[in-house]
């Protein structure tokens, strides 16, 4: 039988991973999609957050990322505010409503992540971190990795 190819076991480790995500979500009324979002926003912290930086984060399109926020913001998750800046771009802010679920939802994100190490040693641990990293930057110039 010949040996699996690597894009095959990355696509089920995204598939199981995110089979996970929805079914934690889904008791909150979220999609896992929702929930990443959420985190990707409360990590920001203080920087400025808009929908291009949802659409490079998730490498998703434009009408992707403007209906996942869209009802987000019909959720009650988020915000879009004018921009101080520019009155063409509409900032993103988690609500009140969405800031309540950051805690939960770090727990199951962090969980997530101890699970894929969970049976590597600390080394082994390291290195596939470095090489997921390494995956990711295909194709990068060495200007968009700075």
């Amino acid at each position: 039988m010949p040996e699996r190819r690597l894009g095959a076991w990355l696509r089920d480790a995204e598939h199981q991973m995110n089979f996970e995500m929805n079914e934690f979500a889904r008791p909150y009324g979220l999609t896992g999609m929702q929930m990443s979002v959420i985190d990707f926003l409360s990590r920001r912290g203080a920087a400025d957050s808009f929908q291009v930086d949802v659409e490079r984060e998730f490498h998703v399109q434009r009408s992707t990322a403007s209906v996942l926020i869209k009802r987000m913001v019909e959720r009650d998750l988020v915000t879009r505010v004018v921009a101080a800046d520019d009155s063409r771009k509409r900032q993103l802010r988690l609500t009140v409503q969405g800031q309540r679920l950051v805690p939960i939802i770090t727990r199951h994100l962090e969980q997530q992540d101890a699970k894929m190490v969970a049976r590597l040693t600390a080394t082994e641990a390291q290195a596939f971190r470095r090489a997921l990293r390494n995956v990711t930057r295909w194709g990068k110039t060495n200007k968009e990795d700075a």
